[in-house]
């Protein structure tokens, strides 16, 4: 019976169908293909996002695998938000950068989840850990605010393995970026929310990377001349054309430096 049941969860590792995991889910495929998401953002004013050149001082071990070597291998960990970041592909956009490396995406969600119930070391196990990661990406909308969980979580996992660790910040959600006092609150230092300004602290002093995808996707949305509702499925997800603004963005995050800023 033992052997039955490998079986069975080989031949849906195989398959990539989404694994279930105690209320949450494993996708191990991409869930679109490139021909899909080529033409999805074709019909899109293109993402212009130039990434801070800084970013690979704690990326060493992503950056030498993407330039150097055969495979890296993507935990994607959080909510619905991070699972819509994942289904745009970005993994087959930064491939075409680096074609010596094939990136494995693992994306470990569960709905309005973040760090918060992820931290519960069995889960942080089944969802991060077990997959072998050399980088783990951490993001949302559905935090709550917990620094304190997100320091844990990264704790468990640098106790556990040696991969890089990237924070991210939310995106879509209910945020309007096109109302000036909520730009504000994205864009402008001197009104971060207190949660922006304690993830990119947290990220400082635990050695991981950070990206504010909030204020990347925000600054998209004002310059872009299409309505916000363009790019959504319902009032907090982003629809194809959304999914590709954050792919772009993380492909752009990982792609070689190329700007002069």
């Amino acid at each position: 019976m033992k052997s039955k049941r490998k079986v069975i969860l080989l031949t849906v590792l195989c398959l990539g169908v989404p694994l279930f995991a105690g209320d949450g889910y494993i996708i191990l495929k991409n869930q679109r293909t490139l021909d899909q998401i080529q033409h999805i953002y074709s019909e899109m004013p293109p993402v212009r996002y130039s990434p801070p050149l800084n970013r690979w001082k704690h990326l060493s071990e992503t950056k030498k695998l993407l330039t150097e070597g055969e495979r890296l291998r993507v935990v994607m960990l959080g909510d619905s938000i991070v699972n819509d970041t994942s289904r745009s592909c970005w993994n087959l956009l930064l491939e075409q950068k680096y074609p010596k490396c094939r990136i494995i995406k693992i994306t470990s969600v569960r709905g309005s989840t973040g760090c918060w119930w992820y931290r519960q070391p069995e889960r942080l196990r089944r969802f991060v850990l077990d997959h072998d990661p050399n980088l783990v990406m951490i993001g949302g909308i559905s935090q709550r605010g917990n620094i304190s969980s997100i320091r844990d979580v990264i704790r468990q996992i640098r106790k556990g393995s040696e991969a890089d660790i990237l924070l991210m910040t939310g995106a879509f959600g209910r945020v309007d970026p096109r109302e000036e006092a909520q730009w504000q609150r994205i864009s402008d230092p001197n009104h971060y929310s207190e949660y922006r300004r304690e993830l990119e602290k947290l990220a400082r002093q635990s050695g991981a990377a950070f990206l504010d995808m909030e204020a990347a996707w925000g600054h998209y949305i004002r310059e872009c001349g299409k309505d916000l509702e363009w790019f959504k499925r319902d009032p907090i997800h982003a629809n194809e054309r959304g999914e590709q603004i954050l792919g772009h963005i993380l492909a752009a995050y990982l792609s070689p430096n190329t700007n002069k800023k």
